[in-house]
């Protein structure tokens, strides 16, 4: 089975997902494995991962009667191991038939995993015997390479937002709107800022819930001495903050960023920090109504409450383009991306360096095929009529907003 080593008594270098046997023990080979690759991946893939591994640690214990993965491995009973792994497949590939479910993912890891431990334990033996086992692991892999578990056809789908849908958005997470759903002038705003970070921003869902009170940061255009403001997109340096069950996190070293935000933007958020968020015990922005950092969970309920409040125009459309009647924060990450490549294009700038801005801003690896995604959905005429208008332009419900706090101006420039 998979714990969940979360007590705050451990270091933070401890806390983690962790595979145990029938006794609540660490299971060896998995602990060794995840120790070195999983630093080098967010902690709900290496969940997702030891989950598969897990599972084919159970799989060989029912095929065998006894818990004995870790001694095949740790002696090189390749033939045992080979079996095992064909009847892992066999058996993953029979509930794949049966529930129509896609389990690809989880013979990818546990090859992977069984292919990297017999590895390194080749590395421990003699030339002859490493060139034997690499050898046969490359027999595997042409065996099973071409072999994947059943999975469903998918189709990639930018769900980027109709126009109809995000002015209705806007209208519902005002915090003078009689739409709006939440309760405390706290909650509305709070909920107001994470609405325009992932629109605006395209940040992701975890992204805003680690951003810290002051990660809104200013300085001076070298060129024109204009003063301009950035949001670092970073985790805090001290885990033992945060006291999170499902904990957000950083996804890859590339989503570590800094990206402009505009005046009118970041005078919003300012204001909700200076005038609601209260004096807390931890850095974080944004606070759940118990004072505690607010969790995915919570932001999940945020918008499932304004999903509930679109109108019955808004919720068509948004069925029609997307399928569901529920707004979730990534849509709205898509959104951004759409427009922000369009308005690269239409400014006249080539499309290899429109899509290289767009990977900086939004945090994607050297290796996402995400720019590309957002390429394609570019030149499909049905996503260039998600704004008619300038997005950046709509700043009439910020205006409003004026007169609340004389203290932080909020018109002028662009959201």
């Amino acid at each position: 089975m998979i714990a969940n080593l979360r007590s705050m008594s451990l270091p933070a270098s401890l806390r983690g997902y962790v595979c145990t046997d029938s006794r609540g023990l660490p299971r060896y080979w998995s602990t060794v494995w995840d120790t070195l690759h999983g630093a080098d991946v967010a902690p709900s893939t290496s969940a997702g991962k030891l989950a598969a591994i897990d599972r084919f640690y159970r799989h060989v214990e029912e095929v065998t009667g006894k818990d004995c993965l870790d001694a095949m491995l740790a002696e090189g009973d390749f033939e045992r191991i080979e079996a095992m792994l064909e009847s892992f497949f066999i058996a993953l590939r029979n509930v794949a038939t049966l529930v129509r479910t896609d389990n690809s993912k989880h013979w990818t890891a546990v090859f992977a995993f069984v292919q990297d431990i017999l590895d390194r334990q080749g590395r421990v033996r003699n030339m002859d015997a490493l060139a034997l086992i690499q050898a046969r692991l490359n027999r595997l892999d042409r065996l099973y390479g071409t072999l994947v578990p059943l999975r469903k056809p998918k189709r990639k789908v930018i769900r980027a937002l109709p126009s109809s849908v995000v002015e209705d958005l806007y209208e519902v997470f005002s915090p003078d709107s009689q739409r709006n759903p939440y309760r405390t002038d706290v909650e509305r705003w709070r909920n107001f800022c994470l609405f325009l970070l992932y629109l605006h921003q395209g940040l992701r869902r975890g992204e805003a819930l680690i951003l810290p009170v002051n990660a809104i940061r200013e300085g001076v255009d070298p060129e024109t001495g204009e003063i301009v403001q950035w949001i670092n997109v970073v985790e805090t340096k001290d885990d033992d903050l945060d006291p999170r069950i499902d904990r957000p996190q950083i996804k890859t070293a590339q989503s570590r960023r800094q990206i402009p935000i505009a005046t009118d933007l970041a005078a919003a958020v300012e204001h909700y920090a200076m005038n609601f968020r209260g004096k807390m015990n931890h850095p974080f922005m944004f606070p759940s109504n118990r004072g505690m950092p607010l969790s995915k969970r919570a932001v999940n309920l945020v918008f499932e409450a304004a999903s509930r409040r679109l109108s019955s125009t808004a919720r068509k459309d948004l069925m029609e383009r997307t399928g569901t009647e529920t707004i979730s924060p990534h849509p709205l990450r898509h959104t951004c991306a759409v427009y922000r490549l369009s308005e690269f294009i239409n400014d006249g700038m080539e499309m290899p360096l429109a899509l290289q801005l767009l990977r900086s801003f939004f945090g994607w690896s050297r290796t996402s095929a995400m720019p590309q995604h957002y390429a394609g959905a570019y030149f499909e005429n049905r996503l260039l009529t998600v704004w008619r208008h300038r997005f950046d332009g709509r700043v009439s419900m910020l205006r409003a907003l004026d007169a609340l706090d004389g203290d932080y101006p909020i018109m002028g420039a662009r959201i």
